[in-house]
């Protein structure tokens, strides 16, 4: 019987994942032309192109914060692997997936830059730019919030995302437990690792006011996932799963 049920089980993974694969192929040139679009207008035309794709009722904007950037590179992977650069390879596609979905992203960043106001010194900068993600986080309670981060452990053998979600919106756990439900389902099916409440080291996540959960997408320690988390292909997928996961479709 439960030989049976595992079958059962896999065929379910397959299948999911056949149809990740089919959707992806049929969004990819529409995807190809946002980012032409990006590339040619900014996000305000990105944004105004995925209305006029949308045929439903316009949904709510989705901030995407790729972490770090500029002057902060986070993390250091595998052979020199810098976080700010997969941060960003994950967000740009996230952002072009969530127009096309009917919503309105708002990316923090779109370049390797930071949010700082030229701070004199490496603390002033991190400080100036802590506080203009906080205050664009802010503007509006309801817009929920995907900050996209890579995690990095001493030992190299610990993979898989993980969600860390705020603690002043009840709604952000709700938010952290459908995109680790879509990314389980979907990319990841022996991810085991629960959803985390933040704690008082992620200043982002403890201030913010509107739903919003950080995204650690895989472990830059690992060589396998590092080398995984490098991939276009998987990137965009993964990028597609969070997107569609937002409001749960």
């Amino acid at each position: 019987m439960s030989g049976n049920r595992a079958g059962i089980g896999k065929k379910r993974q397959l299948r999911s994942l056949a149809a990740v694969s089919l959707i992806l192929l049929m969004v990819t040139g529409l995807i190809f032309g946002a980012s032409l679009l990006r590339q040619a207008g900014g996000e305000e035309a990105l944004a105004a192109a995925g209305r006029a794709l949308y045929t439903g009722d316009i949904r709510t904007k989705v901030i995407v914060d790729p972490g770090h950037g500029g002057f902060d590179g986070g993390a250091i992977g595998v052979g020199g692997v810098i976080e700010k650069d997969i941060n960003l390879a994950f967000s740009l596609p996230m952002g072009d997936f969530l127009a096309v979905m009917g919503y309105i992203p708002v990316l923090t960043r779109t370049e390797d830059t930071g949010l700082d106001s030229g701070g004199e010194t490496i603390r002033q900068k991190k400080r100036e730019d802590l506080q203009a993600r906080l205050a664009l986080m802010s503007e509006d309670e309801s817009v929920p919030v995907i900050m996209i981060h890579q995690n990095i452990f001493t030992q190299s053998k610990y993979s898989g995302a993980q969600m860390f979600y705020g603690t002043l919106n009840p709604a952000s756990k709700e938010l952290a437990d459908r995109l680790r439900e879509g990314i389980v389902q979907y990319i990841q099916p022996d991810n085991s690792r629960e959803l985390k409440k933040a704690t008082s080291d992620v200043w982002l996540l403890v201030n913010c006011p509107a739903p919003v959960v950080m995204v650690e997408c895989g472990f830059l320690s690992n060589p396998e996932e590092c080398a995984l988390l490098q991939q276009e292909d998987y990137q965009r997928k993964f990028a597609f799963v969070l997107a569609a996961s937002v409001g749960g479709g």
